[in-house]
């Protein structure tokens, strides 16, 4: 497969999960990877706290927005990934181009509850289950994978994480 990969990162809101899985797939890509992300119903604006998770780690955010995939009809992207969480009853986008896809279920911390240092916890997690999914997807020779392997990898880095 040609890099750099293209990429887009679907959920609901595109405020929080695929915000994250974006910047963090454009950083540690080096180049090999290129990402996108938006929503099925997005909520039109980035959670400050998805921006605050990234900046205290050092990942640069560029100026994210949060987007229609309406609004990319047409695009091609090697592989789509869902990170809307099923599993808690959240409705995931369904991307309706003959595309690669894999499904990363990762709890929505947008509706996290608490005082700050709670929610900026679930936070946290939220960055840290992105993180280690995308730097083993980093970690393959994507240079050397055809679409079917792609897909199968990210379906395989998902289940070694063993969530949703």
């Amino acid at each position: 497969m040609a890099t750099p990969i293209k990429l887009l990162f679907l959920c609901t809101g595109n405020s929080c999960r695929s915000i994250i899985a974006e910047a963090l797939a454009n950083h540690l890509g080096g180049g090999r990877i290129r990402a996108a992300s938006a929503g099925s119903r997005p909520s039109g604006q980035v959670h400050p706290r998805a921006l605050a998770v990234l900046e205290r780690h050092g990942i640069p955010v560029g100026e994210p927005s949060s987007k229609s995939m309406d609004d990319l009809e047409g695009e091609h992207f090697d592989a789509i990934v869902t990170v809307c969480d099923a599993a808690a009853g959240e409705s995931c986008p369904v991307w309706l181009a003959d595309t690669a896809k894999s499904h990363w279920g990762i709890p929505d911390p947008a509706i996290a509850e608490g005082d700050d240092a709670a929610i900026d916890t679930v936070f946290e997690a939220t960055y840290e289950r992105l993180r280690g999914r995308i730097e083993d997807l980093v970690a393959l020779d994507l240079e050397d994978l055809n679409a079917l392997g792609l897909t199968a990898s990210l379906q395989k880095i998902h289940r070694s994480h063993g969530e949703h």
